[in-house]
């Protein structure tokens, strides 16, 4: 028996872009939460790194969208 597979949607990169966004977002409230715990300063400069390199990233990409 033969399985046809079809595309249920049409294919739409913005779609993609904003499923980045959206796991971007997820990834920084996480690093938010864990810089509200962190023990060092060394510890909470690393993560606040972190923090400001994902909002750069969300902000390139919500750019593409316009």
């Amino acid at each position: 028996m033969t399985r046809r597979l079809y595309m249920s949607t049409v294919y739409n990169p913005e779609a993609e872009v904003i499923a980045a966004i959206e796991r971007l977002e997820l990834e920084a409230r996480d690093i938010r939460r864990r810089i509200e715990h962190a023990r060092t300063p060394n510890d909470r400069k690393v993560l606040n790194r972190q923090l400001q390199e994902i909002k750069e990233d969300v902000n390139r990409l919500q750019a593409r969208l316009k």
